[in-house]
């Protein structure tokens, strides 16, 4: 695996096995990203710029291996961010209470003082925020980023040659 290819190029195939592999080493460096973001500065946010690209092309490229236009890869990211904001839902109450607590008291400002009050405090305390949501935050992304490399090793792949490149080898993982 050429992992400048499968992490930067967004042309070519890549088949189940070296899609996982970059999936694995994306999954990796964005929960530094994130942690670094959380707790050391939110400008190592900027980071996960580069990081959407990489996925782009890792979801890209498997999509091609299948036959299918790279643009679906927005499909991929949209269902990230529903799994994402479903499994943060369930897991909130259940791993950030302290956050659950902050988020009721911005309710409450938002039903007293209305909605630019609201944005206001949570503003202010959003850094607090994200510290006491930060296990919630990974394990979601964490189970969402499963859900969708499921999806993925699941297309078949082309066994022929396609407009994207030579076949990628066997259609299965293992």
């Amino acid at each position: 695996m050429d992992v400048g290819y499968v992490l930067f190029s967004p042309n070519g195939r890549t088949g189940p096995r070296d899609f996982l592999r970059g999936l694995i080493l994306l999954t990796g460096a964005s929960i530094i990203v994130q942690l670094g973001s959380t707790y050391v500065s939110p400008a190592v946010a900027l980071v996960q710029y580069v990081l959407v690209w990489s996925y782009a092309c890792v979801y890209g490229k498997r999509l091609h291996d299948a036959g299918y236009s790279a643009w679906l890869c927005l499909a991929f990211f949209a269902g990230f961010m529903v799994v994402n904001w479903i499994v943060s839902g369930m897991l909130m109450p259940l791993l950030s209470p302290e956050a659950m607590k902050i988020l009721t008291e911005l309710e409450q400002v938002a039903a007293s003082g209305g909605f630019s009050a609201m944005l206001q405090a949570m503003s202010e305390r959003a850094p607090e925020i994200a510290r006491k949501s930060a296990m919630t935050n990974l394990v979601a992304m964490l189970v969402s980023t499963a859900v969708l490399a499921f999806i993925g090793t699941r297309l078949r792949s082309d066994p022929n040659s396609n407009v994207h490149g030579p076949a990628t080898g066997p259609g299965n993982l293992f």
